[in-house]
C-alpha cells in the first residue's frame, strides 16, 4: 500500500471520528437544552400555583380598577411612595414581573413558545390589560423599557389566540360529547337573581 493511500486513509478516518464527536456534541447539547426548558417550564407552572402570585393576580383582577381611580395610589406609583399602599404595590409588581420574567424567557427560547402560549395566552392578555394604566403611569417615569419583556409575551399571546380562536384540539380527532345537566337549572338561577 503506497503512502498516499495510507494518508488518504488516515485523513479520512480523522474526519468520521471529528464527524462523530460533532454529532454526539449536538445531540448532548440538544439533551441539555431540553433538560433546561422543562426546568424553566416546571419553574414556571410552579410559580403560577404559588399563594403569592395567587393572592396578587386576586388583588390585580378584582380590586386594582377601584385603587387606581385614586389620584393619591397613582401619585405613589409614579413616585415610587408606597407608604399607605405598600401591599397593593408589592402585589402588582409581583404580577408584572412576574410575566416579565415569563416574556424573557420565551425571548431568549429557554422556553418553547408555543407551548407557553398555549397555555397562558390567556391570562398573559388578560393581566396585560389590568395593569395597562399602572404599567403607563411607571413608563412616564421609566420609559419603554419597563415590562418590555411582559408587552412582547402579550403581543405573541394575543397572536396566538387570533390564530386559533378554537383552541388546538386536533381537527380529525373525535371530541367527547358533553351532557349539560345543569343548563337549565343555572340559567334559572341566573334568572332569579336578575329580578
Amino acid at each position: 500500500m503506497s503512502l498516499d493511500l495510507l494518508n488518504t486513509f488516515a485523513t479520512c478516518g480523522t474526519l468520521l471520528v471529528i464527524s462523530a464527536t460533532a454529532i454526539a456534541a449536538i445531540v448532548q447539547l440538544r439533551h441539555a437544552s431540553s433538560s433546561n426548558q422543562i426546568a424553566a417550564f416546571n419553574e414556571l407552572r410552579g410559580t403560577t400555583e404559588s399563594a403569592g402570585l395567587q393572592r396578587a393576580q386576586d388583588f390585580v383582577g378584582k380590586e386594582l380598577a377601584e385603587k387606581v381611580k385614586d389620584p393619591s395610589f397613582r401619585y405613589q406609583i409614579l413616585n415610587r411612595f408606597p407608604r399607605t399602599g405598600e401591599e397593593s404595590i408589592t402585589k402588582i409588581y409581583t404580577v408584572g414581573n412576574f410575566y416579565e420574567s415569563m416574556g424573557a424567557l420565551v425571548k431568549a427560547r429557554l422556553v418553547e413558545p408555543d407551548l407557553v402560549l398555549e397555555i397562558w395566552s390567556y391570562n398573559v392578555v388578560l393581566y396585560w390589560e389590568r395593569l395597562a394604566a399602572i404599567t403607563a403611569i411607571v413608563r412616564r417615569r421609566d420609559g419603554p423599557g419597563v415590562w418590555e419583556n411582559f408587552e412582547y409575551l402579550t403581543v405573541l399571546s394575543q397572536d396566538w389566540i387570533a390564530a386559533h380562536p378554537d383552541g388546538t384540539y386536533p381537527p380529525r380527532l373525535r371530541r367527547i360529547e358533553l351532557k349539560d345537566d345543569l343548563l337549565e337549572a343555572d340559567t334559572k338561577y341566573a334568572a332569579s337573581l336578575a329580578t
